[in-house]
């Protein structure tokens, strides 16, 4: 089955949702954390400060470090078309 799109209307809370979606799919923040270490070259408690940091609103997720984040999660970072677009800034 297809992965439902999740829409952020707030890039502020990216990190909070990010959390949220950790949360609901059973990860506890140490354990996400423990996984993207064993996926890349940082370590357990680097990456565990990361996300404490997104889970807080303190920092912002780039989407060069989201995704093995969002590969654990079952996720890809996808541009999906808004159903209220902005006007054509091209015309304006």
């Amino acid at each position: 089955p297809e992965a439902p799109v999740i829409r952020i209307s707030d890039p502020a809370k990216l990190g909070q949702l990010l959390g949220t979606l950790r949360l609901a799919d059973g990860w506890s923040r140490r354990g996400m954390a423990r996984e993207i270490a064993a996926l890349s070259d940082r370590s357990e408690n680097t990456v565990n400060a990361q996300l404490w940091e997104w889970g807080n609103g303190h920092t912002r997720p780039d989407p060069s470090s989201l995704g093995l984040y969002l590969a654990a999660l079952g996720y890809d970072l996808a541009l999906v078309p808004r159903t209220d677009p902005a006007p054509d800034r091209r015309t304006a």
